[in-house]
């Protein structure tokens, strides 16, 4: 059973254990399915796991700001069809600046998406603004004429 098949069945898992997983719930259900195929094979992915976790580890501390980001940046290049890591401190100052900068609004969005998120499954229903399925139709007949196509992403 290859990665594509194992989350495509994890559904079953929703399902059959509810709304609250553990990671040991979803671990051993891999398990049971035989999604662990060879120590071999396991090993390998765990050490792809872990080199990652200490890159992720690795920080920059801007000193204009204070802020702490990370410093590699791991990106796709079409090119040679494998991933890469972009080390921050590489850039020309200038770039790094902006993108600091960028990193530091971006983080703020993401601190008040998470901490509505967490409301919203502690049971606090702020979501009222949030347009639902029916809403969405109305809100495109609304919306100016873009030459047929949606601005949303």
């Amino acid at each position: 059973m290859g990665p594509a098949e194992i989350v495509a069945s994890l559904k079953e898992l929703c399902v059959e254990k509810g709304p609250r997983l553990t990671t040991e719930q979803i671990v051993d259900w891999i398990d049971q399915q035989a999604g662990f195929e060879s120590d071999a094979e396991l090993l390998a992915f765990a050490k792809k796991m872990k080199a990652r976790q200490f890159a992720r580890m690795l920080e920059y501390e801007d000193e204009e700001s204070s802020l702490r980001i990370k410093r590699l940046w791991s990106f796709y290049d079409p090119e040679l069809g494998r991933r890469f890591y972009a080390d921050i401190l590489q850039m020309p100052d200038d770039r790094r600046r902006r993108l600091v900068r960028q990193y530091a609004q971006f983080l703020d969005q993401l601190r008040s998406v998470r901490r509505a998120m967490a409301d919203y499954f502690a049971g606090q229903q702020f979501f009222d603004f949030y347009v639902g399925e029916e809403d969405e139709e109305l809100v495109l007949e609304a919306a100016p004429a873009t030459g047929g196509r949606s601005r949303r992403r």
